[in-house]
């Protein structure tokens, strides 16, 4: 059996030790939550992206250049044995157009062949068209991403509305001087059918590899962007052709038949190119790992272009052949399906360097992608 003073101090202790667990329960779990703290969770998501992109790129203009003409043809003697004339290789540029504006001035007749080269060569230009690619990036920090990319630009080399304008007035003037030519000798060209026609094609495009810097804003689905780099331009396909094909057929009175033909050719090609990329987009998260974007890019550098010009006198010999002279004066011209030799008979050429022109150039391409994180 406990004694009443025992009991007493018992409880006294029990009292103390309940008491100073309780103040030390508080201490010891903070002291617990300061020896533990728990690391904050980091922000994860998808590093790199794959962009397939498909858009329009404007056309540029035509830069400025040099224009050079082939020198003129020999001199010979024409059937009569003493009225002279010259050797062209074609008539709708150079000394063969100077030729024939000469002996339509000799002969009276106000039409006029205005030559294609003057005041130089009509110039190619980059067109509109059709641009293709694929971009992979990553993500570096925070809003900056690495970006580079592969794209086709299907934006030929072309001419515009002012050329066409212009090689249409040549070929106009071709069939007005030789119908004109043909109507002046009624006593030696019985009949005539005299054609002009101008064909163009656009051709080529580019590959531009591309690398850009990407800076993206915030937002819970749209974010805009803004992007700055530099790609390389290298050109592909065929030239850009200019064709021009004059023909003329003079009947004389004996029913002989003189059948020549004018062909001549510009091709144009350019070089490749270093670019200036600047731009930016909206971009729209349609899921988690994948979104799609609206994009504008402006592309700026330089640009060079080379124009080669080709010539092709042709004419339809027979036996026994004919031979017509308009002009009795000196130079003459001398018409031919025999053995002797017409003045439309000078060099066939091709790659005589015609024209170079560089420039500055800025070119728009819009496109939208469809992007795929991983």
């Amino acid at each position: 059996m406990l004694q009443p003073g025992r009991s007493v101090a018992r409880r006294f202790v029990q009292l103390v030790l309940a008491s100073a667990i309780a103040a030390l329960l508080p201490v010891a779990a903070a002291a617990q939550t300061t020896a533990k703290p728990q690391a904050p969770k980091k922000p994860s998501g998808p590093k790199w992206e794959i962009s397939f992109n498909g858009g329009f790129a404007t056309g540029t203009k035509t830069p400025e250049g040099l224009s050079t003409t082939p020198p003129g043809g020999e001199t010979f003697t024409m059937a009569d044995g003493a009225t002279s004339t010259r050797a062209v290789s074609s008539w709708y540029f150079g000394d063969g157009a100077s030729f024939l504006n000469q002996v339509l001035q000799l002969r009276g007749i106000t039409a006029r062949l205005d030559a294609l080269q003057t005041p130089d060569w009509p110039g190619a230009r980059r067109s509109s068209g059709v641009q293709a690619g694929v971009r992979i990036a990553r993500h570096v920090k925070g809003g900056v991403w690495l970006e580079g990319g592969i794209d086709v630009g299907f934006d030929p080399l072309g001419f515009d509305g002012a050329v066409r304008d212009r090689v249409e007035n040549t070929r106009a003037d071709f069939e007005t001087a030789f119908k004109a030519l043909a109507a002046s000798a009624p006593g030696i060209i019985a009949a005539s059918t005299v054609s002009s026609s101008a064909d163009f094609a656009a051709n080529g495009g580019r590959v531009i590899v591309s690398g850009v810097v990407q800076y993206r804003g915030d937002g819970p689905k749209m974010r805009p962007y803004l992007l700055a780099g530099i790609g390389a331009a290298s050109p592909f396909g065929d030239p850009a052709t200019l064709t021009m094909t004059g023909n003329y057929r003079f009947t004389t009175p004996a029913q002989g038949v003189i059948d020549e033909t004018d062909t001549m050719r510009l091709s144009y090609e350019a070089s490749g190119s270093v670019l200036w990329i600047l731009g930016g987009g909206m971009m729209r998260d349609l899921s988690r790992s994948s979104a799609y974007r609206v994009e504008v890019r402006l592309l700026a550098g330089g640009m060079k272009v080379s124009g080669k010009l080709g010539a092709e006198p042709s004419r339809v010999t027979a036996s026994p052949g004919s031979a017509v002279i308009l002009n009795a004066t000196n130079p003459g011209l001398q018409f031919s399906s025999s053995t002797l030799r017409p003045s439309l008979s000078g060099a066939d050429f091709g790659g005589f360097n015609a024209f170079a022109g560089e420039g500055s150039v800025l070119q728009w391409v819009i496109s939208a992608s469809y992007v795929k994180r991983f």
